[in-house]
């Protein structure tokens, strides 16, 4: 099936989690550059390929076939994968572990907070990924796990669990996407790609903001999976890429530049007050503590840059008086 990125109803939680994971995959023609495909060996390279296949299938049946996947969260299954082709040994084609260790492992996972109270157990994730083709085989104190149809998957794993920085943040997000470029250096997405995931609605919204933070010489910056917007070295904005709602951009827009200003008095409020009913309401619905924080449609657009000039102009003022 093809999972459109546009897709904004779901007949469940895990529905969701799996589209907003498949929608994220990135194409092995972006994430197997020539760079990266220089240093990869034969079976790597070929593992990374049949990976990028795997986890498609993987999501396709998972989507359709929720009952058996059903109450372990998408989110769990990679992590299982992830962790077998960490802890295990790469032999052959496929990765084994101590059966001692493995046991430990899946004991200790079955008692988790996580596992316990939703009523998951280790074997019934495995019993359910073997739909798409992982197999376990117990001989000689030993378990061994290789992938029938995806034969070479564990060698590009096993490589990618062993790649800079794996421990930490985003490259725990790129084993989920196959995003290859991690494999032998760090590596951060950049504002497009972060953007891959998001609807056409949302993307619109993306550039519409981005063109008038830019005309208002508003500095855009990227860190990890989110982009912010500064001025003066303050945030102005941020954005991120969140798959819990439709839309899929959440922006989060600062109000006053000074915490301690009374609020008749603030640039931003004294902005907010001139502005139309549409705008202020807009404002009150979605103001969370001292920032806004808004998933907009495009109905909701000129408000969303009506608050980025307003906070900009609390921020110049702020500046000036200091």
């Amino acid at each position: 099936m093809a999972f459109d990125r546009n897709q904004s109803v779901f007949p469940s939680d895990l529905h969701r989690e799996v589209w907003w994971w498949a929608v994220g995959i990135v194409p092995p023609s972006d994430s197997l550059t020539d760079a990266v495909k220089n240093q990869c060996s034969p079976n790597v390279l070929e593992g990374c390929r049949q990976w990028h296949g795997y986890f498609g299938e993987l999501c396709e049946d998972m989507y359709d076939n929720r009952e058996i996947y059903s109450p372990a969260s998408a989110r769990q299954y990679r992590d299982m994968l992830e962790n077998i082709a960490a802890g295990g040994e790469l032999c052959g084609d496929a990765i084994v572990w101590d059966f001692h260790k493995w046991q430990k492992y899946t004991e200790k996972l079955d008692k988790s907070k996580a596992y316990a109270a939703s009523g998951i157990t280790s074997k019934k994730c495995l019993d359910a990924l073997e739909r798409i083709w992982l197999k376990c085989k117990y001989a000689d104190g030993a378990i061994a796990f290789h992938n029938e149809k995806y034969p070479k998957i564990f060698h590009a794993m096993n490589a990618f669990e062993r790649s800079p920085n794996i421990r930490k943040t985003p490259a725990r997000h790129h084993f989920a996407h196959c995003e290859f470029r991690q494999l032998f250096k760090s590596y951060s997405a950049n504002y497009d790609e972060l953007l891959r995931r998001v609807s056409d609605e949302s993307l619109a919204i993306a550039r519409a903001v981005h063109d008038f933070a830019k005309s208002l010489k508003i500095q855009r910056y990227v860190h990890f999976d989110t982009i912010k917007y500064k001025h003066e070295n303050m945030r102005v904005l941020d954005f991120t890429v969140s798959g819990d709602e439709y839309p899929t951009l959440r922006i989060n827009i600062g109000t006053c530049a000074n915490p301690g200003q009374n609020a008749s008095d603030d640039e931003f409020y004294r902005r907010l007050s001139a502005a139309d009913k549409n705008i202020q309401d807009t404002f009150a619905k979605n103001l969370v503590g001292s920032r806004i924080q808004i998933n907009p449609f495009r109905g909701d657009l000129d408000a969303v840059l009506y608050f980025i000039g307003a906070r900009k102009a609390s921020i110049d003022r702020y500046k000036y008086q200091s």
